[in-house]
């Protein structure tokens, strides 16, 4: 390989990764039970294994190739969806997250496949706490959409707190920077030919039969000095009858009705003076939809969520995180997480100490406020508070 590799007929290939495992604690304050606690993976970090292909085309443009394949290192058996015991499911290929091929030079960046939305990127501008514990993407808050049937299940996410990630079968466009400003363009398209439910998940998308919700995002961004900030707006608009693929691999009915859309609005910004970076973030979301795909969502949605973050360098091993969101939402069918008309809360609140330039011992807090605990309407609204203390490596 080595021999081959000096002819220069291979492309560099890079293996990067990043393990996070630690113990977590769960309470609930209206819940008679006791409190759990277990060690698990992914409290401050995704866990997963990077492939990057690179090739350089001459003339400053380059063709590269990506690919990001998460797993669970607190399990060493994948479940099935249909345990019960709260087990990991993966469907498809062994690159189950982000993979893509694309070209960049001097016209941008073009990416084809299942890249990241810019959405992710304006969502985890707005706090330090990424897509784990503390940042709102968590599994008992969600900052975009009440419900699957009134959100964004045409993305890879998880519908029913609706946190975007990315979209499948998606092209996203990066212009160049011109004086810290660039622009982005994502898109998927509608089908709307499906008329029955499919019966596999490999039919859906890959003949006259398959349906797709069709998305339209468009992001700008800054950064430049001490300021880092993006907006984006994204519409999702509903294809045919049947349906998309959920996390499992099942195919489910489109919550998006055929023609009707669902609007996000998200804003993020940081800046850093000294060793303090402070945050800030705003989401809106809205759809035009009335008529119910389910007989318990019959109210347009329309929520919106505000945070305040912060970040301090206390030296170079430590870094101290704090973040607080507030979130309201007005469908009143709603019972999974929200009060009925409620503001929920969250408060993150982490330290990340530094053991080498790759290995971090951490400490994370969340508590979600005002959210629905027990699954039920009555007596179901409370808190969850969420500790967890583990170690991240990268390689």
């Amino acid at each position: 390989m080595a021999a081959l590799a000096a002819t220069g007929a291979f492309a560099q290939v890079t293996l990067t990764g990043n393990v996070d495992v630690g113990l977590r604690a769960v309470g609930v304050s209206n819940n008679s039970a006791k409190d759990l606690s277990y060690i698990t993976h992914n409290n401050s970090s995704t866990s997963a294994i990077f492939f990057t292909v690179k090739e350089d085309l001459g003339g400053g443009t380059a063709a590269n190739f990506f690919a990001e394949a998460d797993f669970a290192p607190a399990k060493n058996a994948l479940q099935n969806s249909s345990t019960t015991n709260n087990g990991y499911s993966y469907s498809g290929g062994f690159f189950n997250s982000e993979v893509y091929v694309g070209l960049n030079g001097g016209f941008g960046d073009i990416k084809l496949g299942a890249p990241n939305s810019p959405a992710l990127t304006a969502g985890t501008t707005s706090h330090p706490f990424g897509t784990a514990l503390g940042g709102g993407y968590s599994d008992s808050f969600g900052r975009l959409g009440a419900n699957a049937n009134v959100g964004i299940n045409g993305y890879s996410g998880q519908a029913s707190t609706a946190r975007i990630i990315r979209n499948e079968r998606a092209a996203v466009y990066t212009s160049p920077t011109f004086s810290g400003f660039s622009g982005q363009l994502e898109f998927a398209n509608k089908n709307n030919n499906a008329s029955v439910v499919t019966t596999t998940s490999t039919a859906n998308g890959t003949n006259a039969t398959g349906n797709n919700n069709g998305i339209m995002g468009l992001a700008l961004k800054y950064n430049q000095g001490p300021l880092n900030a993006i907006y984006y707006h994204g519409e999702v608009t509903g294809g045919g009858a049947s349906g998309t693929i959920s996390s499992a691999g099942a195919l489910t009915l489109n919550g998006i009705l055929q023609g009707t859309k669902v609007k996000y609005d998200i804003f993020g910004a940081n800046y850093t003076v000294g060793a303090v970076t402070g945050y800030a973030g705003y989401t809106k979301t809205k759809s035009n939809q009335t008529a119910a795909p389910s007989a318990t969502i019959t109210d347009r949605e329309d929520s919106k969520s505000m945070n305040l973050a912060v970040k301090y360098a206390v030296n170079g091993n430590l870094d101290l995180l704090a973040n607080r969101i507030s979130r309201k939402h007005n469908v009143a069918e709603v019972t999974t997480y929200y009060a009925n008309g409620g503001t929920s809360t969250l408060t993150g609140l982490g330290a990340d100490y530094k053991l080498s330039k790759r290995t971090n011992v951490y400490y994370r807090y969340e508590r979600a406020g005002n959210v629905n605990t027990l699954g039920t309407a009555a007596n179901g609204y409370g808190n969850v508070t969420i500790q967890a203390l583990g170690l991240r490596h990268q390689f």
